[in-house]
């Protein structure tokens, strides 16, 4: 059984764990510094510390506040929007993102003149088409050239506007849903 120092004789100014400054006589050490006016009580068992501490805890309960659990409600539906918004906000500027990225794609298809009877590469043009919204259309969009190579400059022109008008779109439409 190990000796314990009992509070009387415990320094009161020092934190647990740390040496005390002051030397502490143990009770097996001295027999005269033993509380004698208390019985002696065999050490408690962690059960009925336990228990213990659940009757001092229970007249000590007070009513629960009906508010608190609204305000936490609120919150959680809160952090809840915020991150749907966040959540689709991400969406649009992804898609934004993917339709610039087809535009551009299919213009480099066409300035470096890939086969069109290739299933990817008709893939890519079919997205780029989709994507240009038939206002900037390589082959009636905001700008039309005639000659020799026009229809490089068409792609270039249009869709390369197409992009860029996109990625605006996409930017201000994050900004204005993420909180």
């Amino acid at each position: 059984m190990t000796s314990q120092a009992t509070p009387s004789t415990a320094a009161p100014s020092t934190p647990a764990g740390e040496p005390s400054a002051a030397p502490s006589a143990t009770p097996s050490a001295t027999p005269s510094t033993a509380p004698s006016a208390t019985p002696s009580q065999p050490p408690a068992t962690p059960g009925d510390r336990a228990s213990a501490k659940a009757d001092a805890a229970a007249p000590a309960r007070r009513a629960p506040d009906v508010r608190a659990g609204a305000r936490r409600a609120l919150s959680l539906t809160g952090a809840g929007v915020r991150r749907l918004r966040t959540m689709l906000g991400e969406a649009v500027w992804l898609v934004c993102l993917l339709a610039a990225a087809a535009l551009l794609l299919g213009t480099a298809l066409i300035a470096v003149g890939a086969n069109t009877h290739n299933a990817l590469v008709q893939g890519v043009l079919h997205a780029a088409d989709w994507a240009d919204l038939g206002v900037f259309s390589r082959t009636a969009g905001i700008k039309q050239f005639m000659g020799d190579g026009a229809a490089v400059k068409n792609a270039l022109t249009n869709w390369g506007l197409g992009a860029v008008a996109w990625l605006v779109v996409g930017r201000i439409a994050r900004r204005v849903l993420t909180p």
